[in-house]
């Protein structure tokens, strides 16, 4: 994470000038910065982003933008800075609109509308998770996340939906010819779900036998394409989340060992430790 020491408040009201004369889309696109999602900086009684502001505060204080992916925009990332020097950023949770605009509900939009703008917010989410070594969303993380940062939000149940919008996300990663980054978005047990087996099959043609393990060659994929800063020299390894990989050792250990019995060739008769049998010799 970037040194933040030499912003100061005055450098932050700089960036904030600079993000209304340019406009949000503007400012966000010149220097790489997507739109908030959970922490939103609030100012003057309008909203901002407050990743991309303090980024660009890093300029005026030192002469260098911070880039996206040197830092988080989280409690303990971009919203305790801001918040250190004064300025109010809202809470996940908060029930604040997006930066823009008000809460639309998805059945007001239609399914169709909200999804296909869900996949836009998703994949910049999962992007940030590829520039982080071995970096994992969950599915409600990623749910809430999608509807704070569209301004979009739905009654339905989690599992009515986030499947199909990481499906679409999946399915421009393979339109734009990159590895998937709906492996990087896992259930609370670490685990990609059976729905990511089916979005290999569209994208490769072969559905994988063991999706968590194919989920994990496909993030490795993903750190390096997308250039995760933390990616070891020597390029990295495959590996399932923490969660799931304490699962799946805990049950080889739970399985019985099967070993194979000696017995007699003739009388078919368990053979003692000696290897002869005590009753043909």
């Amino acid at each position: 994470m970037p040194d933040f020491d030499a912003v100061s408040r005055d450098h932050v009201l700089q960036a904030l000038a600079e993000y209304d004369e340019r406009g949000a889309d503007d400012f966000l696109a010149a220097y790489g910065f997507g739109r908030a999602r959970d922490y939103v900086l609030w100012h003057d009684g309008r909203a901002y982003d407050s990743k991309a502001v303090l980024g660009v505060a890093q300029k005026y204080a030192t002469g260098v933008a911070a880039r996206s992916a040197e830092f988080s925009g989280g409690r303990s990332g971009a919203a305790k800075v801001l918040r250190a020097l004064g300025f109010e950023v809202s809470e996940p949770g908060d029930d604040a609109p997006v930066v823009g605009g008000a809460w639309r509900e998805a059945s007001e939009v239609g399914a169709e509308v909200a999804r296909d703008a869900w996949a836009a917010v998703a994949r910049d989410v999962l992007l940030d998770a590829a520039r982080r070594y071995h970096g994992v969303v969950t599915y409600k993380e990623l749910a809430a996340e999608v509807q704070s940062g569209t301004g979009i939000r739905t009654r339905q149940l989690l599992q009515h939906w986030i499947g199909d919008v990481l499906g679409r996300v999946a399915d421009e990663c393979s339109h734009r010819d990159e590895p998937l980054l709906s492996s990087l978005c896992v259930n609370a047990q670490g685990s990609v779900g059976t729905g990511y087996a089916t979005a290999v099959g569209r994208a490769y043609g072969l559905t994988p036998d063991d999706p968590d393990d194919h989920a994990a060659r496909e993030r490795l994929a993903c750190h390096r394409r997308f250039g995760a800063p933390d990616l070891p020299a020597d390029g990295g390894v495959p590996a399932l989340t923490p969660r799931l990989a304490a699962t799946r050792a805990r049950t080889r250990r739970a399985e019985p060992v099967h070993r194979e019995v000696a017995t007699c060739p003739t009388c078919h008769m368990q053979l003692p430790v000696t290897g002869i049998c005590d009753t043909c010799g």
